[in-house]
């Protein structure tokens, strides 16, 4: 080859290599692929009550709270605040290193499993919903607006003193529901659980008494299945509609706020805009539900262990997973609509897992790095594949992870 060509053909080489690698290039020499411009920070809490932060979700950056015997319930961020959910909720305006209370009237009904695992109100008793610039709380508070059982904090990030009673479409007074059998004049509308739908509907649960609602940005609480077996549960919103049908209860212990053994106690979560309900008892395997009109109608899952369900996330809404207690993590089959565990993926079949969570590295290229986290009673799990394979990065006894 002659010497020309062999110039000619080094020098399209280079060009080649320029044009390839210039968008990640400065410059100055930094490799914009590896920049991050938007980190994460993952909050995760013990079951000895500690608070820890990591900013890669390998090792503990900080240690924000030390042990104190009273576990985490739930976690959550707001702008970059630090809501945290114990006997009371609690705030952080300093990056953790000091916390206040932001609201001492967290709903709080603690019972026991089928396996006499003690087990009370998990993540989804607490949603920030940022589009709205709002987030949700249940609370027990006896004053007389409380007739959901919600709380939300507008525009203000949770800071103590910004809470407000959300309402119903149809705000009855208490007075008129009277006693209901041996529950006293207790409101007959305790919210104990939410989930954020993609097409921007706020869907919430009341387990105590099984009754399904929503609302929207602009609109106030509406129910979607009353209870027809009893005048004294009418329906919330405009108009009523008695026509749906509630997720399936054995039977329920009202007097004292514990189910039995047999009965069921549900929680909200979803995949894209489908609403799923997952029994947290699960004694008898009444497992997970599923509803595409917002709770009005539901259709049993699959394919799920006789074991307590204690989470459903459907991380960045392309997988839908269920954390048990003591039979691991279950994934949808979408071909079959069906639950499957899978094997071989780094996962102990026993395996408790509490919560799931997700976050999302976006660099100055424009790429985007996708990790899915578990919290569980042997440590914390990252996912970097969509959650087929797992390696435990933090050991520990984990109840939250945000």
């Amino acid at each position: 080859m002659q010497r020309s060509s062999l110039y000619f053909t080094f020098g399209l080489l280079i060009a080649i290599t320029v044009a390839i690698y210039g968008c990640n290039k400065r410059v100055n020499g930094i490799d914009n692929s590896q920049v991050i411009e938007t980190p994460y920070s993952l909050f995760f809490s013990d079951t000895s009550g500690s608070l820890y932060n990591s900013n890669d979700g390998k090792t503990i950056s900080k240690t924000l709270f030390k042990a104190d015997g009273f576990p985490c319930r739930a976690i959550c961020t707001v702008n970059s605040n630090i809501l945290w959910a114990k006997s009371n909720l609690f705030i952080s305006l300093d990056n953790g290193r000091n916390f206040n209370q932001s609201y001492d009237s967290l709903t709080y009904i603690p019972f026991k499993t089928c396996d006499s695992s003690i087990f009370n109100l998990n993540q989804s008793m607490i949603i920030n919903i940022s589009e709205w610039s709002m987030v949700f709380t249940t609370s027990n508070s006896a004053d007389p607006a409380n007739y959901l059982g919600v709380v939300f904090s507008l525009n203000a990030g949770g800071i103590r003193g910004s809470w407000w009673f959300d309402l119903p479409d149809t705000a009855v007074p208490p007075a008129t529901y009277g006693n209901i059998g041996n529950f006293g004049s207790s409101f007959p509308i305790t919210m104990t659980s939410y989930t954020y739908l993609p097409n921007g509907t706020l869907c919430g649960y009341d387990a105590p008494h099984n009754r399904n609602f929503f609302r929207k940005k602009t609109g106030l609480w509406n129910e979607v299945t009353a209870n027809k077996d009893a005048t004294l549960y009418n329906a919330v919103g405009s108009p009523n509609d008695y026509s749906g049908t509630r997720l399936p209860l054995r039977d329920y212990y009202y007097l004292s706020l514990l189910p039995y053994p047999d009965s069921a106690w549900y929680s909200y979560g979803h995949y894209n805009n489908r609403l799923i309900a997952i029994d947290n008892i699960n004694c008898y395997g009444t497992g997970a539900f599923y509803s595409d009109d917002l709770g009005k109608t539901w259709i049993q899952y699959t394919g799920l262990p006789a074991k307590p369900l204690l989470c459903v996330a459907s991380p960045f809404e392309e997988i839908c997973m269920i954390g048990t207690d003591s039979a691991g993590l279950w994934y949808l089959n979408n071909n079959t609509n069906s639950w499957q565990q899978q094997t071989n993926s780094g996962l102990g079949k026993n395996l408790v897992v509490r919560n799931i969570a997700f976050k999302e590295n976006v660099y100055k290229n424009g790429a985007h790095v996708k990790f899915i986290y578990l919290a569980t009673n042997l440590g914390i799990y990252q996912s970097t594949d969509g959650g087929k394979n797992w390696i435990k990065t933090i050991p520990g006894n984990f109840v939250a992870v945000y």
